[in-house]
């Protein structure tokens, strides 16, 4: 089973906007470095600004893939020798509510069996790893289907095929990792931005 070395850094609650933007970044490139050291990836790589494609996606290097997601008090990183893409989400997210009445419409919360805020939040971050893993954006959203969830694996029908994600419950965030193939997962944790 391949293994990916996923990086945390937490961030500060207390920054400002435009503060959050700079310690993202640079929290995203410093943990981007973290993981491709412990995957044992070139130290030549792009880490400060990894180039993307056309599509917004982290471009494939050398045999190397990276992903990263933010957001309000947690930046993540991975960086592997195979596809998988991450996503997180704070779990105190305002608006989640736009999210619920989606999979409502689309009858997934029925699948589901839940509306709880907790849920929903997965099931969000759980859909966006998949379309990060499929190179596509947020237009796509809708076509991802969620035929179930057995514990933190949730089980989706896309582009012609059953997928699998898995989401983690942090203290304060869920993190999604999509891989098209069984993969262990190792947190590591970067020190707290200022």
């Amino acid at each position: 089973m391949r293994r990916a070395h996923v990086v945390l850094a937490r961030q500060s609650l207390r920054l400002a906007r435009r503060q959050r933007y700079a310690a993202a970044h640079a929290d995203l490139a410093a943990a981007l470095r973290a993981s491709g050291e412990l995957a044992l990836a070139p130290r030549a790589l792009p880490y400060e600004a990894w180039p993307r494609e056309a599509s917004g996606a982290p471009a494939l290097l050398g045999g190397w893939h990276a992903s990263f997601s933010d957001t309000v008090g947690l930046a993540v990183a991975v960086v592997a020798p195979f596809a998988l893409a991450l996503d997180v989400e704070a779990r105190a997210r305002p608006r989640w509510e736009a999210a619920r009445e989606r999979f409502r419409e689309s009858g997934e919360l029925g699948v589901l069996a839940s509306e709880s805020q907790d849920d929903v939040l997965a099931l969000w971050s759980a859909k966006e790893a998949l379309l990060k893993l499929a190179r596509v954006g947020l237009a796509d959203l809708a076509r991802v289907m969620l035929l179930g969830r057995t514990g933190e694996r949730f089980t989706f029908a896309y582009a012609g095929r059953e997928h699998e994600v898995a989401v983690h419950a942090l203290e304060a965030h869920f993190l999604a990792v999509a891989s098209a193939e069984p993969l262990e997962l190792a947190l590591h944790e970067l020190q707290e931005s200022p």
